[in-house]
């Protein structure tokens, strides 16, 4: 393609606390950070209170108490690290859990509209590999009802948000090692974008960066992320600024998303169904959990659940659009109304069926990923001043994420990292301005100069949508639910090929161009980052998961199918060295205290369950 160099805008914005993400997680670090006498700036590239949290439906989790007294905060720890599989760090699971009663009461206090019973409680649901009711919701998008209160919260602090601008690199100080090391070193002081609307390049400065950007399951073709999310952008983001990850391999399967029609193939059917009494039948008939964890049938742990829809329907037992049954038919309609009517709609308007009358057809989709940046109980990475927190991070919900977890830990960690990156940035007022060049406003070496006045830093590749495409496809056919190493060391190799393709000298357009003249031009600008981002976390997930031959949790390899705690209760990292990706382990932390003890004599009760 010919060149046809114009001079490019550029826009600089300047604040305290930069916050990448517009989610729950993003919100509320934006309101601490903000109370703590903080400048904050949220960037999305999803518009104001559209975020993916909204697709959250089932509920959030705190031991309150109010349906079944004989919960307490050590008894979710405790439901969190098991069903986790061990290997999540105690000390967090600790804080997540311990705060997790006062972080719902202040969403109440702000406003949420929380499912009550009529004598006024809170009322808490099941959901799946919980030892007691400890699910607070409203209706059945209650990541929707949050998104309105932290929404309302910022608003009212008129914390500005810029939206649909997309984030392309982390920017350090100069005694930052760019290429990446095992200490990480070096200093945050901005980050540089895209605004696609306003067709420019942006360049932000801050004292701190919290990444709050969200997981990576849109890398797999049936997912439960919106078509423009979760492509690991994050988690890239901060591997290409020196930071590790850590459990890659660990992408947890909801077992209920849509498989039909087509168009909804992967959107979620929530946990709430099945928390309220939906069954799973075989196409004939069966109740097949039965045979699979029958001591809590479909509120087994999700990844139990998920495998148990996928064996059936590769044996030959599923629905005609490769499903199994998903049923509720038995509740009293209202019921269905008062407690699942996003659910209802839903089935009605999309597939065009009455599920108080009709069963579901679903299957497992790519829902949550638990693996991600590596961080400290504060959410601080080990650059200074750049924290994340979300589901961009790792080591909170080990290998298996309890339903209702994700949703609290966005709340109680991004209270924590609000306060801590306002903190910082006390800190290092006034320390740029002594090593600032007058010349250069934001204190941006020749380097970042030239990310933003040349064509190298910002690139387009020919039809980026042919390798979105196959990088899913491939990623769901060897590095799925079902693992094994030949199939995972053919996607390596073709992710790995996908690579050299992309960035080959042939294949990138050296212009960054998204004006009008050229269509489409930028949403291949967004879409060729999502690709960019996909590469180097399939690589990471792959790796990983032949690194580990064990079957622990969302990980599941048919040539390894037993846990092994005495060789794999590990944490697996990747760390970039120069170019290359490259793997080490660690011994998961042992479990210290009162929680130790608890772990050593609790057993779970099953679920007594009557279908009113």
């Amino acid at each position: 393609m010919a060149q046809n160099k114009k001079k490019k805008q550029s826009n600089h914005c300047s604040c305290d606390v930069l916050i990448i993400g517009g989610g729950s997680a993003g919100l509320r670090a934006a309101i601490e950070a903000h109370d703590a006498g903080a400048h904050v700036l949220i960037i999305s590239k999803s518009k104001k209170g559209d975020p993916h949290t909204i697709l959250a439906r089932g509920g959030i989790n705190a031991a309150l108490g109010t349906m079944d007294p004989e919960d307490n905060w050590m008894i979710h720890a405790s439901d969190t690290l098991r069903e986790g599989e061990f290997l999540a760090d105690y000390e967090r699971v600790e804080v997540l859990c311990k705060n997790a009663p006062g972080a719902v009461n202040e969403l109440v206090n702000w406003g949420a509209r929380f499912h009550r019973e009529k004598d006024g409680r809170l009322t808490q649901r099941f959901f799946g590999a919980h030892t007691y009711r400890r699910t607070v919701f409203y209706e059945d998008w209650t990541g929707e009802e949050i998104i309105r209160i932290l929404m309302a919260q910022v608003q009212q602090r008129k914390i500005d948000i810029i939206d649909n601008v997309y984030i392309t690199k982390l920017l350090k100080l100069d005694n930052a090692n760019e290429e990446g090391s095992a200490g990480g070193k070096g200093e945050i002081k901005g980050a540089l974008g895209i605004d696609i609307e306003k067709k420019e390049i942006v360049v932000f400065e801050c004292k701190s960066l919290i990444l709050a950007a969200g997981g990576y399951t849109r890398v797999y073709s049936v997912s439960s992320s919106r078509i423009f999310e979760n492509y690991g952008e994050g988690m890239t983001l901060a591997y290409e600024a020196g930071i590790d990850l850590v459990d890659m391999e660990m992408v947890q399967f909801h077992p209920t998303g849509m498989v039909w029609p087509e168009t909804a193939l992967g959107t979620l059917a929530t946990e709430a169904i099945r928390g309220e009494g939906g069954i799973l039948l075989n196409s004939k008939g069966e109740r097949f959990m039965k045979n699979y964890y029958p001591e809590r049938m479909e509120l087994g742990p999700r990844d139990i659940v998920a495998r148990a829809n996928y064996n059936e329907i590769v044996a030959g037992r599923g629905t005609e659009h490769g499903g199994v049954w998903l049923d509720i038919t038995h509740l009293p309609k209202e019921k269905i109304l008062d407690r699942l009517p996003t659910m209802y709609e839903q089935f009605k308007n999309i597939s065009g069926i009455d599920i108080s009358k009709e069963k579901m057809e679903v299957g497992p989709t790519a829902h949550y990923s638990m693996g991600g940046v590596v961080v400290d109980i504060k959410c601080r990475t080990n650059v200074r001043g750049l924290f994340a927190v979300g589901e961009v991070i790792s080591q909170i919900h080990g290998a298996n994420r309890l339903g209702g977890n994700s949703l609290l830990d966005t709340v109680v960690f991004g209270k924590i990292v609000g306060n801590e990156a306002a903190r910082l940035a006390k800190e290092v007022e006034g320390e740029r301005e002594k090593t600032r060049e007058p010349s250069s406003p934001l204190g941006l070496n020749v380097n970042d100069q030239k990310e933003f006045e040349d064509d190298d830093g910002i690139f387009i590749v020919k039809e980026p949508l042919k390798f979105r495409n196959e990088i899913q496809e491939l990623m769901m056919q060897n590095a799925g639910i079902i693992r094994e190493e030949t199939k995972l060391r053919n996607g390596l190799k073709r992710i790995l090929e996908l690579k050299n393709e992309f960035y080959s000298k042939d294949n990138i357009l050296k212009e960054f161009k998204i004006d009008d003249d050229e269509e489409g031009n930028g949403e291949n600008v967004v879409i060729t980052w999502e690709v960019k981002s996909s590469l180097v976390v399939c690589e990471a997930i792959i790796r990983s998961a032949l690194m580990r031959q064990e079957s622990r949790g969302a990980h599941y390899r048919s040539d390894f199918p037993n846990l092994d705690d005495k060789n794999w209760k590990v944490n697996i990292y990747c760390r970039k060295e120069a170019r290359e990706m490259v793997l080490f382990k660690q011994n998961v932390k042992e479990i210290k205290g009162p929680l130790a003890d608890l772990l050593e004599v609790h057993v779970k009760p099953e679920h007594h369950r009557e279908f009113e």
